[in-house]
């Protein structure tokens, strides 16, 4: 088990295949020209693959399974520094970890550009909730872990009702379900990490993936409320 002195702050693709046939010689061909006509009327088909929609997605998705990982990192480091902040690799993580967060606050800025300071503000206000947890776990502080996952649970509502006031078509109690997921999953990486159990690699990818989800349902809403595709 790992100890710590001290420690505060921190698709689809769709293929369509023309099969032409010609007329038996003993009959005359089709005229196929009013056909073309309409044809050449018809509307283009929207491009899921390469829409705005699907790659607001995309650049979420990224950004969140980047979340977990370098949050996942951020700790590590700090426990393998004995819970010190101020050592250049742990700084260095959690800048990287920083940066992260900007960029996905970008992301959500690209298309509501008044949203995105709030939305960092809160973004970077439940990363701490994460390391006193961790504190509190590896010096066997129970009321200390209580109270972290008490912070993470009060987060995920407050972090629904900004996204909802913003995105009316994301319900609050959604977003809250998919960040309360996020908290559960990120948790159990850090209590292997801090038991020394090599379950953690598969944990935190585990952690990684629910971020899929949680990035599907914000790119959906704010496609719905923007009316990109």
């Amino acid at each position: 088990m790992r100890k710590i002195t001290a420690f505060a702050g921190l698709g689809l693709a769709a293929a369509l295949v023309l099969t032409g046939c010609s007329a038996p010689a003993d009959e005359p061909a089709e005229d196929t020209s009013s056909e073309m006509e309409m044809d050449d009327t018809e509307a283009t088909p929207t491009d899921t693959v390469n829409s705005d929609g699907a790659g607001l997605r995309a650049t979420l998705t990224g950004l969140l399974y980047d979340h977990v990982y370098l949050a996942g990192a951020a700790i590590d480091q700090a426990l393998a520094d004995g819970g010190d902040l101020t050592t250049e690799d742990v700084q260095a993580a959690v800048a990287t970890l920083d940066a992260n967060s900007v960029e996905v606050a970008a992301a959500v800025g690209s298309v509501y550009p008044d949203a995105e300071q709030p939305f960092l503000d809160s973004w970077r206000s439940h990363i701490p909730f994460f390391v006193n947890y961790a504190v509190a776990k590896a010096t066997g502080d129970q009321a200390g872990v209580d109270q972290a996952v008490s912070d993470l649970g009060g987060y995920a509502v407050a972090f629904g009702e900004l996204i909802n006031s913003v995105v009316p078509e994301l319900p609050a109690e959604a977003v809250q379900e998919q960040l309360e997921t996020h908290a559960t999953s990120l948790l159990a990486a850090i209590d292997a990490n801090i038991a020394g159990d090599p379950a953690y690699f598969d944990l935190l990818k585990q952690a990684a993936g629910h971020m899929s989800m949680t990035a599907t349902a914000l790119s959906g809403g704010i496609a719905a409320n923007a009316g990109i595709e």
